[in-house]
Parts: C-alpha cells; structure tokens; sequence
C-alpha cells in the first residue's frame, strides 16, 4: 500500500515536467523542526523537497525558520530557478516587507539569509497557511537528513567574508587574523 501511494505521488498527472517557458512559483514553509518547498508551475508540482532543521535552526525565530525555507527551497531548485523570476509564496506576511526593504534594515542573521538569495530575481508574497497545504505537509512530514558541513562552512564563510570586508583593521592585523 505504501509503495502504491508513494508511486501515485511522484508519477504524472501528479508531479509535471519543467518548462522553462513557464512562470516558476516556489511555495516554502516551515514547522518547529522542518523545512518544506515545493516547485510549481501553473500550481502543478513539479518538485518537492524537505528537510530536517538542526539543533541550532530549531532555536531560530520562526521569522528566521521561514526566511531559511525560502533560501532552503531556492538553493534546492538552483537549477530551476536561476535567471528567472521567481514568485515565492510565504505564510509569514513580515517576510513580504523585509525583502524588500535595505539589507542593512534586517537583523543580522536574516541579513545573511538574504545575501543567499541575492542571486535570484525573487518576489515573495504572502499566502495563507492553509492554503499552502503542500509545503505544510513537507515541513512536518520532513526527511530526517544528516546535516554535512557543507551548509555551516558557507555560513560561516559569508560570516568571515562580511566581517573582513566590512572591517576597519588595517592590512598586517587583517592578514594576522
């Protein structure tokens, strides 16, 4: 029975082939400990993806749980979206306002999570909760995934690269640190 329902959710009529002449829509959202996106082209699936949270990003502000969906889903489907505009629906309304506000304006780690998303031509705009109900399910129904460094080395990166380049310490204290 579950091999037949999992079959039935990833077979033609329910998940599409991806037309790059298409609008591109990413519908994110995000639970107490996971991420869920699904990409759609005229609201037909066309890719989901889901993931656990860690530890850490348990302990984030839901605001901050949610700014990483949307940068979670756009990295996942990278190769979708990239030179494209992208609607991005949310069920958090502030997320609306903060993108596209200055990137000083945001506290410091959504800032960071907006440097992420810099690269894509992405307008987010808020949708109701319970009518987003395909990322809902993905964020609780997560995959439980082992977090590599990969994603904790680029934050840190971005940290490093933002205090060096925006820091006021001469050239021999910098090459020192």
């Amino acid at each position: 029975m579950f091999s037949r329902l999992k079959e039935l959710a990833t077979k033609a009529p329910v998940l599409r082939y991806f037309d790059i002449d298409k609008p591109v829509k990413i519908s994110v959202d995000a639970s107490q400990k996971g991420l869920g996106a699904v990409l759609l082209q005229e609201e037909h699936p066309v890719a989901y993806a889901s993931r656990s949270l860690t530890p850490t990003q348990q302990g984030y502000a839901q605001i901050e749980k949610e700014m990483l969906a949307i940068v979670y889903g756009c990295e996942k489907f990278h190769q979708y979206i990239y030179g494209k505009e992208v609607l991005v629906e949310s069920d958090h309304k502030p997320l609306e306002a903060i993108v596209r506000k200055p990137l000083v304006s945001a506290p410091p780690r959504i800032q960071r999570l907006l440097m992420r998303v810099q690269r894509y031509n992405l307008k987010v705009e808020y949708k109701p909760g319970k009518e987003m109900y395909i990322a809902d399910t993905l964020s609780r129904a997560y995959l439980e995934v082992d977090q590599t460094h990969d994603e904790f080395d680029k934050e840190i990166e971005l940290v490093v690269h933002t205090l060096v380049t925006n820091s006021s310490l001469n050239l021999m204290k910098l090459e020192k640190i």
